[in-house]
């Protein structure tokens, strides 16, 4: 598989999609921001910030598979077979979990399959990297305001865990955790890293730095943003490939990546760049690949040695998956204040006549 090292920075001036317009297969969604297709069709959906999992059959009304009761955040949805897997993300106390659930089982009780957060807290793969603007004087710190200084004055690595995306391979589920900075495979023998993504590096100019309300002190240094892997797929030539958001940086400039990952040695190499907020990535056993860009609301496709075009304009998508040459994705929805009535989807492009 080829990615080329692309900038999608200048996407309006991108060509016209060149997908037909979608059908819906799933609408009145919450966040929907996970997305896992069967082999008969079914989808499997989280609504992430309800705690539910969505499954719709083909010619079925779509129910709930899965309500979480303790209002913890469901996501990283993959299925294998007739076993779905997702995971739950708690903050009060801190928690994340990997559950697995049978299709069709609506309203039954899922099977725990690691805790994630007991692992990263034990681990902390990251733990010795550092983040945040380096090289700062204390004179520079001190006249930081200290509602910027989180996330910005130099850290290290801390303690949380965000499964994102999850990949089942055989005996074998790879997990994306978006707050560890890390690629988890979990088996029958627990879970283990597989790799750490590295920090986005970028200069601090003038608009970035006012960007954040910091001092003209901090212009001109480096700042080393968390990586934040969104997505995770297994490539026909069996390596991983993981999108990476760029933390607080990659909400304000295009430094979105997409990286290859060798399973059994870790090995990380950097795929593409400069991509403005990739969230999901799928892949067609051509090597043709699609990204999901969130904010300048596009899905890309990539041919294996052609150059990227946009495949389709979405407000704000979020996952997206490829089964039998159709195209699915998410609409998240992500600017409705709760105000409106749910308008989340899943949408399909069948593949061309």
């Amino acid at each position: 598989m080829a990615l080329a090292a692309v900038s999608l920075v200048a996407t309006a001036f991108a060509p016209a999609a060149t997908a037909a317009d979608p059908d819906t297969v799933v609408d009145g969604l919450v966040s929907p921001l996970s997305l896992a297709v069967g082999a008969d069709g079914t989808v499997f959906v989280s609504q992430n910030f309800a705690g539910m999992l969505t499954e719709a059959v083909p010619g079925e009304d779509p129910a709930v598979l899965y309500s979480d009761a303790a209002h913890r955040e469901v996501g990283a949805v993959s299925v294998s077979g007739t076993t779905v897997t997702f995971a739950t993300t708690g903050e009060g106390p801190a928690d994340a979990r990997l559950w697995t659930i049978d299709a069709g089982d609506v309203g039954g009780t899922p099977t725990q399959v690691a805790n994630l957060w007991s692992y990263e807290k034990n681990h902390n793969p990251d733990g010795k990297t550092t983040y945040g603007i380096v090289g700062l004087s204390k004179k520079c710190i001190s006249s930081i305001p200290k509602k910027h200084r989180e996330g910005v004055v130099a850290y290290k690595g801390i303690k949380e865990s965000h499964p994102y995306a999850s990949y089942v391979a055989g005996e074998t589920t790879y997990v994306a955790d978006a707050a560890a900075n890390a690629i988890w495979s979990v088996d029958a023998t627990g879970v283990h890293t597989v790799a750490t993504l590295p920090p986005v590096k970028v200069k601090v100019d003038k608009k970035l730095r006012k960007g954040f309300g910091l001092p003209k002190c901090v212009e001109g240094k480096t700042f080393k943003g968390e990586p934040v892997p969104t997505d995770i797929e297994l490539g026909p030539d069996g390596n991983l490939y993981v999108t990476t958001l760029g933390g607080a940086l990659g909400e304000q400039m295009p430094v979105g990546s997409v990286y290859r990952i060798a399973p059994a040695t870790g090995a990380v190499s950097k795929m593409a760049g400069g991509l403005m907020s990739p969230v999901g990535i799928a892949i067609e056993p051509t090597g043709t690949a699609y990204i999901s860009l969130l904010f300048p609301g596009l899905i890309m496709k990539q041919p294996v040695g052609g150059d990227p075009e946009v495949f389709a304009e979405v407000p704000f998508p979020g996952d997206v998956e490829v089964s039998d040459g159709t195209v699915y994705a998410t609409q998240t929805d992500l600017t409705n204040d709760g105000t409106s009535p749910p308008a989340g989807k899943v949408l399909s492009w069948p593949p061309a006549a």
